[in-house]
């Protein structure tokens, strides 16, 4: 191929990933796919066009190509931090946390001031157990972002796995003053209040608020589960029967817990005397 050729090719590639990057922000992913994939035909060492691709194959679910393209970008820019967090994202959503782990700490000892992949490793620190690094973590992500609630709620959430309730609460209480449509902080929030092991904790009125709140954002399940057990804390338990039975026929597939817990409400018993009695025997 003559230099004139090449150079050709060059500005045909990056002005298809141009195309395909509009394409993607439209939300029109096939087109994107297409528009990426011609500037990957005419420029094969156009790292940011695999990038591209990858994500686009991600946010379609296809996690397998999502994670070839990354791993072609990063052979082309190897000190590239954006592209260790994005395949590492890629791989936690497929389930391969371990490898999602290293990527994540490859992109911050590139770019240490890379939030985001402080955020992504703490979560999964915290779903294999180690609570206390996930807490470095997020409070690592929060030195750089401050404000953000996602960084936020999952610092309650870690809090929380710790024992510590308080502190969790209020982090809760600031993502809502961020974010009043962070339906997964009400939630949480609500179920502490109603569920909580130390008595003091518990106040049912705000928790059947907070619950309320959560399934006004999204009436899923689990948030009816906790709206359930905050009615049967002010002992509303008929209600929390019917909004359990709801919650139960909501599952899919069906909770046998939440089964339980009609019972158990219709028997007037909150969740936190059954937990209690339940550890007592």
């Amino acid at each position: 191929m003559s230099k004139r050729k090449y150079k050709e090719n060059l500005l045909s590639a990056k002005a298809a990933a141009d195309v395909g990057l509009e394409f993607a922000q439209k939300g029109q992913l096939q087109k994107a796919l297409a528009a990426f994939t011609r500037a990957i035909k005419l420029d094969h060492s156009h790292w940011e066009a695999y990038r591209f691709r990858g994500i686009v194959y991600a946010k379609l679910g296809q996690y397998n190509l999502a994670l070839q393209d990354f791993t072609t970008s990063i052979q082309h820019r190897r000190r590239c931090a954006v592209c260790f967090f994005e395949r590492g994202t890629a791989r936690m959503l497929s389930g391969q946390l371990e490898s999602a782990l290293e990527d994540f700490s490859k992109c911050i000892a590139i770019d240490q001031t890379y939030a985001p992949a402080y955020s992504s490793r703490a979560v999964i620190l915290k779903r294999k157990g180690y609570n206390r690094r996930a807490l470095e973590d997020i409070k690592t992500a929060l030195l750089f972002k401050p404000q953000n609630p996602d960084y936020l709620h999952n610092k309650a959430v870690i809090l929380s796995a710790l024992g510590q309730y308080q502190q969790a609460i209020k982090d809760y209480q600031s993502v809502i003053k961020l974010d009043p449509k962070c339906g997964g902080s009400y939630n949480n929030l609500a179920w502490i209040l109603s569920t909580g092991k130390d008595p003091a904790l518990r106040n049912c009125k705000k928790a059947i608020f907070y619950a309320r709140k959560a399934v006004q954002i999204d009436k899923n399940d689990a948030w009816l589960d906790t709206l359930a057990a905050a009615l049967a804390e002010c002992g509303k338990f008929k209600e929390a029967a019917t909004i359990e039975t709801e919650a139960y026929n909501l599952s899919v597939p069906k909770n046998k817990n939440f089964y339980r817990r009609i019972e158990i409400y219709k028997s007037s018993i909150t969740y936190a005397e059954w937990i209690e009695k339940r550890n007592t025997t």
